[in-house]
Order: structure tokens, then C-alpha cells, then sequence
């Protein structure tokens, strides 16, 4: 037998060392540029400012809630008949409000994809800050005693 008909078992790891570490200074340049992209500097606005009249009577505004329980949609308290009738309500409410956040609270008898529906139909339509609440089960309890 002579050197030629022997095969070769040993595996050649240089090439594998090579590309490691390739792909380490890949990562250690690209490292830097990645963190300082996630970093967003948010810009103070002008329009966002208060007057001193304003500081010096603060009128607080009253919170939006919205609540999604089976078969009721409820805007501050309201009944909604539909969803076009909770986007009018919701866009005549709106562009007049300094604080634009609104509280959500929902039923955990709710299917998902219907929440998130909501929730986007909130996003578009003028909220800056989605809020979510915890459902209080007791709450509905409450308000049939306190009306009887």
C-alpha cells in the first residue's frame, strides 16, 4: 500500500477558524451601528408647550374609556349602536383633546383577533397612547346594584 490509497480522516478546521473569526469583526463593527439606530432622540415640539394661562388653570380632561365586553362596545359609558358609530363618536372627540390616550378595557371572554381589531381601529383614528386596563368582573355587578 503506498501514501496515495490512504483517504484523509482528519477534518481541516483552519478554514472553519478562518470564518469564525471573519464573522467575529463582522459583529463587532456592525455591533455600534445596530445600538444607535434603536436610539430614537424625540425632538421637544413647539406646539406641544402650554401658555401660562394654561399652567395656571389647569382643566383636566376627562378620560376616554372604551369598553369591549360580548356584544357591547361602550365609548364613555355609551352604548355603541356599530363600529361606524364608534368611529364617528371617536373622531368628533378627538382632534379637540390635548391628552390623546385612551383607556381600553376588555372582557376576557373576547376572541383576540377582535381586540386587536379594536385596538387598531383606535390607533388610526386619533389615539397617541393606547392604555390597557384590567377587567374588573365585579365592576358589572356593582353598577346593577347601585342602579336598582
Amino acid at each position: 500500500m503506498s501514501d496515495k490509497d490512504e483517504s484523509l480522516s482528519e477534518v481541516n478546521v483552519i478554514p472553519l477558524a478562518d470564518l469564525s473569526l471573519v464573522l467575529l469583526i463582522i459583529l463587532m463593527v456592525m455591533s455600534p451601528m445596530i445600538s444607535q439606530a434603536l436610539i430614537q432622540v424625540t425632538a421637544a415640539k413647539a406646539a406641544a408647550a402650554l401658555t401660562r394661562e394654561e399652567l395656571r388653570t389647569p382643566q383636566p380632561e376627562t378620560p376616554i374609556i372604551v369598553t369591549y365586553a360580548p356584544g357591547a362596545l361602550k365609548l364613555n359609558g355609551v352604548v355603541m349602536g356599530s363600529d361606524i358609530e364608534f368611529v364617528t363618536r371617536l373622531d368628533g372627540i378627538m382632534p379637540s383633546r390635548r391628552d390623546k390616550s385612551v383607556l381600553l378595557t376588555v372582557s376576557p371572554e373576547m376572541i383576540h383577533g377582535k381586540v386587536v381589531r379594536l385596538m387598531d381601529l383606535i390607533k388610526r383614528h386619533g389615539a397617541e397612547t393606547l392604555v390597557l386596563v384590567k377587567w374588573d368582573a365585579a365592576a358589572p355587578a356593582n353598577q346593577a346594584a347601585s342602579r336598582s
